[in-house]
């Protein structure tokens, strides 16, 4: 059993694992989550061996005399729980479960997750070890350390979990270990080195929306506008707009002195989006953060 951070469509994002992975933040500031994750609204969801946990929290066969079929039980329950966003009760019966199975490296993975939701960094980093004593090679398990590592101050330790995750012959998502590798890097200005992860989350996922859009805005950054350009068509011909994507557009247009593109964007995120933050920062001028 194991448990992996997947990013839904067109959703908002509720969690702080969510929000580290999605797009809210200016790339030097923050990540957009892990993850993840289509475009600017990634939503932290929870599987079980691969499969979106159901409402239906019945497992098949499962006894009560039986600790760990119990166990599982209480284990996709907390799942459920987590994914409505009720994190308390999750965090209980997660617990609940670790107590009817020690050794469930899925129960620690996710407690880990909720944890790390709720700030109590100490308590999420044992349980992600604890989780990764148990199976060390699970390549969810280091994507989600990978990804807690790069948002409490440790970067460069984070690169080495995202490895062992791209390197699993089991792991059905690589692009995204790769591209939450590429996106810690932008938070330490190792441009080069989110370059390469970047390029390779699109090798492993063409339509990744995230690579993409994080290309661009560093490209942005650098002024390098054939290159910008470039992402950023490929981006918008495979996304529906949103408020990220028309206010990098807007930005960019700004950058090139292109007045009548940037009114363009401008007008489509008014309308569209009049409450949004990047709504909020074109009022400001903020075209340059």
């Amino acid at each position: 059993m194991r448990f992996a951070i997947h990013r839904g469509k067109a959703q908002t994002m509720t969690r702080s694992v969510a929000r580290a992975q999605g797009w809210s933040r200016p790339w030097r500031a923050g990540l957009l989550c892990g993850a993840a994750m289509l475009l600017l609204a990634c939503k932290t969801t929870t599987t079980i061996d691969g499969t979106v946990v159901p409402k239906d929290i019945s497992v098949p066969g499962a006894s009560e005399g039986d600790a760990k079929r119990r166990a599982a039980v209480r284990l996709q329950l907390a799942a459920n729980y987590y994914q409505s966003g009720q994190l308390q009760i999750a965090i209980d019966t997660a617990r609940r479960a670790i107590d009817l199975d020690p050794d469930s490296a899925a129960a620690y993975g996710l407690l880990g997750l909720m944890e790390m939701d709720i700030g109590q960094v100490k308590q999420a980093d044992a349980s992600f070890q604890r989780a990764l004593a148990l199976e060390p090679d699970n390549p969810d398990l280091n994507n989600n350390y990978g990804w807690f590592l790069c948002q409490t101050g440790h970067e460069h330790e984070s690169i080495v979990h995202f490895e062992r995750a791209v390197s699993s012959r089991l792991y059905d998502s690589p692009a995204r270990a790769l591209q939450n590798a590429g996106i810690c890097l932008l938070r330490i200005h190792d441009d080069a080195g989110a370059e390469k992860y970047l390029l390779r989350a699109l090798a492993a996922d063409a339509t990744s929306p995230v690579a993409k859009f994080q290309l661009a805005q560093m490209y942005l950054h650098q002024r390098r506008f054939d290159r910008c350009d470039f992402y950023f068509d490929l981006l918008v011909r495979s996304t529906e707009p949103n408020a990220e994507t028309l206010w990098l557009g807007a930005r960019i247009a700004h950058a090139k002195n292109d007045a009548v593109t940037q009114r363009r964007y401008a007008e489509q995120l008014q309308l569209r989006f009049p409450d949004s933050p990047q709504t909020d920062a074109m009022h400001r001028g903020r075209y340059d953060d």
